[in-house]
């Protein structure tokens, strides 16, 4: 009996996620993963059991994955905090069957980590008192302002990745930043101040 081909979990799970990236989840089965593999399909039912399990597994690594990229950046915590939205809206441009698989999984949008983190109130209790700090705005304004600019980024990104609008990865960068300032502004910030936070 000649031995086990020995493929890493890992192997596998970066496979299908590469294969979801370039071609969209639709692509996945056990004799596509093994082709693009270069083996036969028994590595990976010995790794995962079954396509369900491994397409549970695969969900997790994908949204690992994008959260891994979504990390806040920044010197204030207003550049940080777009630069999440800035990030996804470049996932948008570069690998929108990620984020198609991602929201359409039977997890839905409400387990989408990434910009859908954002609206999980323990974990940005911090961001927004750091807002209300450094910018000098109420919490419930900065809160006001978060869940805008969620919102909107999740809208920009949904209508570029369907087709609905037709615009330059600069020019979505800069309609989210707009939107960012524009609430800024209402909050009660000088618009000289807005325009400059996002670039910090």
């Amino acid at each position: 009996m000649p031995p086990k081909t020995q493929i890493p979990k890992e192997m596998i799970l970066k496979t299908g996620l590469d294969l979801v990236i370039r071609e969209g989840y639709e692509v996945i089965n056990i004799k596509r993963l093994a082709k693009e593999l270069g083996c036969s399909t028994q590595p990976i039912s010995w790794s995962f059991g079954n396509m369900e399990a491994f397409r549970e597994e695969l969900f997790q690594y994908a949204l690992n994955y994008m959260n891994s990229k979504m990390r806040p950046n920044g010197k204030n915590p207003a550049a940080a905090f777009f630069s999440v939205g800035e990030t996804y809206v470049n996932m948008a441009f570069d690998e929108p069957n990620l984020i198609r698989y991602l929201r359409t999984d039977s997890k839905g949008l409400v387990n989408l980590g990434g910009i859908g983190a954002v609206f999980d109130e323990e974990k940005n209790k911090s961001l927004r008192e750091a807002l209300c700090r450094v910018v000098g705005i109420s919490e419930e304004k900065a809160g006001e302002f978060m869940d805008t600019v969620v919102i909107y980024t999740q809208g920009l990104v949904t209508f570029i990745i369907d087709g609905t609008i037709t615009v330059s990865r600069e020019e979505a960068i800069r309609m989210l930043e707009n939107v960012g300032v524009m609430h800024m502004v209402y909050a009660g910030i000088p618009f000289e101040k807005a325009s400059v936070l996002f670039k910090e």
